[in-house]
């Protein structure tokens, strides 16, 4: 789950961008005589695993308040391609974690969309929502029926289960946040993914954004992927470290074998005095991701 600690939330405005896929028609408020959301999921057998996993879980509970709420709902075909064993592997909590992620509590139609936008759920983790002729959640999953309005909220059907940070590894935690895209290519085309989705791994990245990697764009285009490699490394250590294990100022080795410097101080948390943690604490199954703003560059 997220830490509070030197969190910064960038809730995005969602507004005025269309949906291709939806009718042209902009929606209407939801009907107080309409059914409510756990109604309309229960009248369509494609829902069935969904509402029993309401059910079980009693997450229903919360569904069949007055709300609003936006519901992502995965399709009984979107459960059957999860991993043989998964669900059942996982307790009620766990279940319930995975159900609320897939919940905003707040109402937001198709026509609300913004081409890229991060919307906090019930589960207090983000999810990540781009539009580009299709909605995609987590660059994953596909809206394939927007806008069914319900009594307490809108229903938009995915057909993909979408899975919390908790339950992800570092690369599947990166690759659905967007600003991350260009992280995510480079350990790609570098070979390192076998490494940071090691499930055996312990591992905390300071992951710098498209912004940052944009602003040293020509020196990256001259490096060798030998030199692309010992700069990602540079961000990586050899341990989890939350930020709530930070104080101070830290000297840390680095997997490349060079030390960054931690700073904290009533400012947030600096590398090296030069990149700052913006969004903390993205923690995994194999580590814990910290969202810098600026590239670190080994010695």
């Amino acid at each position: 789950m997220y830490n509070p600690f030197y969190k910064f939330f960038f809730t995005i405005l969602l507004a005025s961008v269309f949906l291709a896929a939806c009718s042209d028609d902009t929606p209407t408020s939801p009907d107080p005589d309409e059914p409510t959301i756990v109604e309309i999921a229960a009248d369509n057998e494609d829902f069935s695993i969904l509402v029993d996993a309401l059910v079980s879980t009693g997450v229903v509970s919360t569904l069949e308040q007055p709300g609003p709420f936006t519901v992502f709902a995965p399709t009984d075909d979107a459960f059957a391609n999860l991993p043989d064993g998964l669900l059942e592997s996982l307790s009620d909590e766990q279940i319930a974690e995975i159900l609320t992620y897939h919940v905003l509590g707040l109402e937001v139609f198709s026509t609300d969309l913004e081409a890229q936008q991060a919307a906090p759920t019930l589960a207090e983790q983000d999810i990540f929502i781009t539009v580009t002729g299709a909605v995609s959640v987590n660059n994953s999953a596909q809206v394939t029926n927007a806008d069914v309005i319900a009594s307490n909220g809108v229903i938009h059907v995915i057909d993909e289960v979408l899975i919390p940070d908790t339950f992800g590894t570092l690369v599947d935690n990166a690759m659905k946040r967007f600003d991350l895209s260009s992280l995510v290519d480079a350990v790609v085309a570098t070979g390192l993914t076998d490494a940071l989705t090691d499930p055996d791994a312990e591992l905390t990245v300071f992951a710098p954004t498209n912004e940052a990697f944009a602003e040293i764009a020509d020196v990256i285009d001259e490096l060798t992927a030998e030199e692309i490699t010992d700069i990602l490394l540079y961000h990586v250590i050899d341990a989890r470290v939350l930020s709530t294990e930070l104080s101070g100022e830290q000297n840390v080795t680095t997997l490349n074998g060079e030390q960054i410097t931690i700073t904290v101080n009533a400012d947030g948390v600096m590398i090296n005095n030069a990149a700052k943690v913006t969004d903390a604490d993205v923690n995994g199954t194999n580590g814990v991701i910290h969202i810098i703003d600026t590239v670190l560059i080994p010695e």
